[in-house]
């Protein structure tokens, strides 16, 4: 399948944020990875085998930004966080929204458990701080519900179907947003010399106990 918004569109805005990255002209006082991971629909096991294998040590981690797909429908007023209201990432990326004129609002639908089923779970489940945030459904210019409406549409006709194809009438304006968002978020991470942390009021209190055996080692 080509998959062409799941997961191509994620793999675009991961290499735009890498050239971006690389044309600063200044490091980044941070290690930053890109990384391309495989098999995640057959069990995250990219993913599972980097956090096995690391490139760099777990506990020197700070990190992870997930970009897994990205929606071409034009600009929204909001983001979307699948790992909302669990790490300080969230804040940081409120923060970087409210520069675009937007807000962040939590995963409208937990009981899909995307927390679990994209690539930075296991990552997560290792313990380090992981954002998981994508395009909103206040789309400018459309009316209410017409984001919603656009995404049930795609995952009734299109999610994982033959038909995940590129089409002349996307408006990659929103993703364009969103890639710049997530940059900033990567960059006031790795300027930062406080790392991020799990929150206090984190769903998953084993995550955040996890993190703090990680950095005593």
């Amino acid at each position: 399948y080509s998959g062409a918004v799941d997961n191509a569109g994620g793999v675009a805005q991961l290499l735009e944020v890498a050239e971006a990255f690389s044309r600063l002209g200044v490091r980044p006082k941070r290690t930053i990875v890109f990384m391309f991971t495989t098999a995640e629909e057959a069990g995250l096991y990219g993913a599972r085998y980097y956090v096995e294998d690391p490139i760099v040590p777990l506990e020197k981690t700070v990190a992870v930004i997930n970009l897994d797909w990205f929606i071409p429908w034009g600009r929204t007023r909001d983001m979307i966080s699948i790992t909302h209201g669990n790490t300080t990432l969230e804040d940081e990326l409120e923060r970087v929204l409210v520069t675009q004129g937007r807000v962040l609002n939590p995963d409208p639908s937990p009981e899909q458990g995307y927390f679990s089923r994209s690539d930075h779970y296991p990552f997560a489940e290792a313990g380090i701080p992981a954002i998981f945030a994508g395009t909103g459904h206040d789309y400018i210019g459309k009316p209410a519900g017409w984001g919603k409406q656009q995404e049930d549409a795609f995952i009734a006709q299109h999610y994982h179907k033959v038909t995940d194809e590129i089409r002349p009438d996307w408006d990659y304006s929103g993703a364009e947003e969103d890639t710049r968002a997530l940059f900033m978020v990567g960059y006031n991470v790795a300027q930062s010399v406080t790392p991020p942390n799990w929150k206090l009021t984190t769903r998953y209190p084993e995550l955040r106990q996890r993190w703090e055996q990680l950095r005593k080692r």
